[in-house]
């Protein structure tokens, strides 16, 4: 029997397409990727291969659910409100640092020949642990400044800025 010749195919952008940056960071920490990657041409198929492996290896909800706390630990980490224990649990989900962000970079400059869909724009960000304003009681008491103008401030409770109404987490 002769022999098959099959043709290698490129990997398919339509998965990549499908998640956001911080899910295809995710998918490429979770893939083969080699922890000191560095590009290879402008449009590099084998990256796209890495971000559907490791989508393949975690599944698409584990994906969206640790895209969700990275998100979230990028914006407490930026306003300096991370706790020991959050960090604790960002390092037992990614305890490579330099991998973190080879696979950060990579997935961002994917986005060059892959866009993402809008539906996939969608993530929300997530804390993991109890919110470090609140902590986790979803209001906050403090004096209102309601008119600065004719010192009108008011006494009570609001939603917690950081957990609550989409605020910055």
């Amino acid at each position: 029997m002769p022999a098959t010749l099959v043709a290698p195919q490129a990997p398919t952008t339509e998965l990549a397409e499908e998640l956001s940056g911080m899910e295809r960071a995710v998918a490429l920490y979770a893939s083969d990727m080699p922890s000191r990657y560095r590009l290879q041409g402008p449009v590099d198929t084998t990256l796209i291969g890495w971000i559907a492996q490791g989508a393949a290896r975690l599944g698409r909800e584990e994906i969206r659910r640790r895209a969700s706390y990275l998100a979230g630990h990028r914006k407490l980490w930026l306003r300096d409100m991370t706790t020991p224990e959050i960090d604790r649990r960002h390092k037992e989900r990614f305890p490579s640092k330099r991998r973190l962000g080879v696979a950060e970079s990579m997935a961002s400059t994917s986005l060059f020949w892959a866009p993402v869909t809008p539906a996939a724009r969608e993530l929300p960000a997530a804390i993991d642990g109890p919110c470090p304003k609140c902590d986790d009681a979803g209001k906050l008491w403090g004096n209102w400044v309601i008119d600065d103008a004719s010192d009108w401030y008011e006494e009570g409770y609001r939603p917690c800025w950081l957990c609550q109404n989409g605020g910055a987490a």
